[in-house]
């Protein structure tokens, strides 16, 4: 692809003229020296990916993202690890992340950078890993890449820190969203239609000193194709407001493309006590399980874990509710009013908290591209 040049780094990385080396790099499939196999006039990694063009079957999009996640992850997973374990805090550790990858990445373009038997390369994806043995926190080299380098490199490390995450590409350009929705200074709140509202927020790679939580304004219109990375998704619970005679159903999907399934268990707890173990059934495309009937005003909280063939296990993000806590309106016209007015008050004022000042910086890659299709995926998505 033919990117534009208004935000070229100037750093090049050679290759030999008969094989591709990169400083600290590994190859792809994990295997040295790099094998890729040039095929129908492009290349393809060990696992069969075309790493010079995004779209089909065997595009780089999102393909080339879980070549560093599930039983093929290495370095970039060992990070995110790293970061989960030093930082307690989900909001600290977001942040921590961010940095750290803009710390230790350039921008620059393929052409610039990719050479193949001698040939520039217009397009290239490399994955997580790749990505991450190119930099050295020793010698201070920071790995070289564009939007999709980034994002990949970027989306395992959340992934292995505990986030639940999403690939986003809209025409032209690749980033990722995470699910924290408790964070307060992103400037849109995505719902991703995924039965949890609006809670993803951005995270902008690409620019050295976005911030996260930050939509670039060329998409902040919705149009975007969303890949989900996580091996956990749409958890649903049914009722949403149980009362003191309702069973409560949980379901889950888990993408098994990630890695294989060894079992799926939803743990819960009662007032805050220790959490209890349910085994997840498959029905249909999801995993399902029954947290049983609960006194009024009993507090529960639960979440879902998955453990793979090799002993991995992954754990979403906890979700909780009260039983009985369903709000209801007063029987009388004025008591109902009352209420009405009050809870209208109450989220105009928090909806001004959320409006808080944040420097809206316009320093990302957005990149042109005359082979990228115009994507649409209708997102809802709520203003802060």
């Amino acid at each position: 692809m033919n990117w534009p040049r208004n935000l070229t780094v100037g750093i090049i990385v050679f290759f030999a003229s008969s094989s591709l080396s990169v400083a600290y790099g590994i190859p792809s499939g994990g295997v040295y020296p790099p094998e890729f196999t040039w095929s129908d006039g492009e290349w393809y990694d060990s696992w069969g990916f075309n790493r010079n063009y995004y779209g089909g079957s065997d595009g780089f999009i999102p393909n080339v993202a879980y070549e560093s996640i599930g039983a093929d992850k290495e370095l970039a997973y060992a990070i995110g690890e790293r970061f989960k374990t030093n930082y307690r805090q989900r909001v600290e550790r977001a942040e921590a992340i961010l940095s750290y990858v803009q710390r230790w990445t350039d921008y620059g373009y393929d052409e610039d950078n990719v050479r193949m038997e001698g040939v520039p390369q217009k397009e290239w994806a490399w994955n997580g890993d790749e990505m991450a043995h190119m930099f050295n926190e020793t010698t201070f080299s920071v790995a070289i890449g564009d939007c999709e380098d980034m994002a990949f490199l970027c989306s395992t490390i959340y992934l292995a820190a505990g986030f639940d995450v999403v690939l986003v590409s809209p025409p032209e350009h690749v980033a990722l969203m995470i699910w924290l929705p408790e964070y307060d200074n992103a400037n849109y709140y995505w719902d991703i239609l995924d039965g949890r509202g609006a809670g993803w927020i951005w995270v902008e790679s690409t620019g050295e000193h976005n911030p996260l939580g930050w939509t670039p304004p060329d998409f902040n219109d919705g149009e975007f194709e969303v890949y989900s990375l996580s091996i956990i998704s749409n958890i649903n619970y049914a009722p949403h407001d149980p009362q003191a005679e309702d069973d409560v159903s949980v379901t889950v999907s888990v993408t098994t493309e990630i890695s294989s399934i060894s079992q799926v268990m939803l743990h819960y707890s009662i007032n805050g006590g220790m959490y209890k173990i349910l085994a997840m059934t498959l029905e249909g495309s999801s995993y399902k399980a029954t947290i049983p009937k609960q006194a009024e005003s009993t507090a529960v909280e639960f979440y879902v874990s998955v453990t793979d063939i090799e002993g991995t296990v992954s754990e979403s993000g906890e979700f909780s509710y009260t039983v009985g806590g369903g709000l209801e309106i007063p029987g009388f016209p004025f008591e109902s009013i009352i209420v009405g007015l009050t809870i209208g008050l109450v989220t105009l004022y928090f909806l001004k908290r959320k409006r808080s000042a944040l420097s809206r910086p316009e320093t990302y890659m957005h990149l042109g591209s005359p082979r990228a299709s115009n994507i649409k995926y209708e997102v809802s998505k709520l203003w802060q």
